[in-house]
């Protein structure tokens, strides 16, 4: 039973802040970052307004959708 609880709460997270600002890490060292608007079971995440950003610029993406197996994780979150 307790391990069942550990695997639901990082998407009580996730659900949590919908609709906040976050940084997604990617492999390839790429980082995104756009307001968090939802995730699937597979860590899919959809951001929109994202941006790329790359060392001096940021580059503008609209709406995004990250495949989660290139998502190595998720920052700004509140975890409260």
């Amino acid at each position: 039973m307790k391990k069942m609880i550990q695997s639901r709460r990082p998407f009580e997270v996730l659900s949590r802040n919908i609709g906040s600002s976050v940084t997604v890490r990617l492999k390839g060292s790429k980082n995104i970052v756009g307001t968090f608007l939802g995730y699937d079971p597979h860590w899919n995440i959809s951001l929109a307004q994202a941006q790329e950003l790359r060392e001096d610029e940021k580059v503008p993406l609209g709406k995004v959708i990250l495949r989660g197996n290139n998502v190595l994780y998720v920052a700004g979150l509140d975890l409260g």
